[in-house]
């Protein structure tokens, strides 16, 4: 098996790690499993398409509108999603509500690029790199230190902030945090912008050699969403492994067996993993709220 495999199930890895990062930010403080997350990487994928492939901007003025457009589309998946939640009073609310969400941005993702099948702009880090006569894309690699440097800086976020620290009191005790004046529902809507950014940025990065149509969002939330269960749900680091195992063996697996088996391999263990650790391989148990 080449290296090229291998690095190929760390750039996808990477990809679905920023996924798991960014549904771990949303569920910390709010215990919603937001199943619209995969949205925002046809968001960056579509932005990086239409600035860069069709109207030929450039690659600084993609990214300044996938910041601007990605808080925004943070902030508008707060309101459809948590408003809900909180008018209805039920626990299940969140489960219709992200994936009406979820069918909401993909039905204008799909009539905005429906002559479209794959929203794929040029790389933004062109070329190659060559080692021992394995050439490796530098937008992999990029990808992958862009999604290690995230894991880092978001752990130092929580860790070093005043706000990382709110994130983290909500996350224990939502109720107790508010007596303690943390302003729960500035927090909340805070991750959901951040998660929402982070994700369109990974969809940036993934576009020029991941497939990404307009309707593949809930595809990238499944494998983010698996490799959060295996690393931990809530958990950064968890979010990181989890993406890597679940890359990684998609990666051999779809060289040796087949993309459907690939698949069915992820899936399984995720299976495996959930009966020998419930709270996957890095989280910790959580009480219901």
């Amino acid at each position: 098996m080449s290296a090229q495999v291998w690095i190929d199930g760390l750039f996808a890895g990477a990809v679905y790690a920023l996924v798991a990062l960014a549904l771990a930010i949303v569920f910390q403080p709010t215990r919603v499993m937001n199943f619209a997350q995969g949205e925002p990487i046809v968001l960056g994928a579509a932005i990086s398409y239409q600035v860069v492939a069709l109207w030929q901007w450039g690659w600084p003025a993609a990214l300044l509108i996938t910041l601007v457009l990605g808080a925004g589309m943070g902030l508008l998946s707060e309101r459809m999603i948590m408003l809900p939640v909180r008018l209805s009073g039920s626990r299940y609310a969140w489960i219709i509500a992200t994936l009406a969400a979820a069918m909401i941005f993909q039905a204008v993702f799909t009539l905005s690029y429906f002559d479209v099948d794959s929203l794929r702009p040029k790389a933004l880090a062109p070329g190659h790199l060559e080692i021992f006569g394995q050439r490796f894309a530098w937008q992999q690699l990029l990808t992958i230190g862009v999604a290690l440097a995230v894991m880092a800086g978001y752990d130092a976020f929580l860790r070093l902030t005043a706000y990382g620290r709110a994130i983290r009191a909500a996350s224990h005790d939502a109720d107790a945090a508010v007596i303690m004046g943390i302003p729960v529902r500035r927090v909340v809507l805070l991750s959901f912008v951040i998660a929402a950014v982070i994700c369109s940025f990974a969809g940036v990065l993934a576009a020029p050699l991941l497939f990404i149509g307009p309707a593949s969002g809930l595809l990238f939330t499944i494998k983010g969403f698996t490799a959060a269960v295996i690393g931990g749900v809530g958990s950064p680091r968890g979010a990181l492994a989890g993406g890597l195992i679940v890359g990684l063996l998609d990666a051999v697996v779809r060289n040796l067996a087949g993309a459907t088996t690939g698949d069915f391999v992820a899936f399984g263990l995720l299976a495996l993993i959930l009966v020998a650790f419930p709270s996957g391989l890095f989280g910790k148990p959580m009480e219901s709220h």
